[in-house]
C-alpha cells in the first residue's frame, strides 16, 4: 500500500525497508530508512544517496522474508 507523506507523522518506523519516491518523479527507489530515522536511502552499485522525508512524495513498505536476504 503506497502511504503519500504529509507530515513526519506519515513516516515509517526507522530501519524500514522500503521503496519510494522523489517528489516531481515516477521512479520508484528500493531503500530504507536510517536508524535515526531522519533520512531514506538508497544504494545502487555501492554508491549512496540519503533524501531527506520531506523530499520524498510516497513510500511502500517492503516485506523481507528470508528468501530475498
Amino acid at each position: 500500500m503506497k502511504v503519500k507523506i504529509v507530515t513526519k507523522e506519515d513516516l515509517p518506523k526507522p530501519g524500514s525497508t522500503v521503496k519510494f519516491r522523489i517528489k516531481n518523479t515516477h521512479q520508484w527507489r528500493p531503500g530504507y530508512r536510517d536508524a535515526e530515522g531522519s533520512d531514506f536511502i538508497e544504494a545502487p552499485r555501492g554508491i549512496i544517496y540519503r533524501y531527506s522525508w520531506n523530499q520524498i512524495d510516497e513510500y511502500m513498505l517492503v516485506e523481507v522474508t528470508e528468501n530475498n536476504v
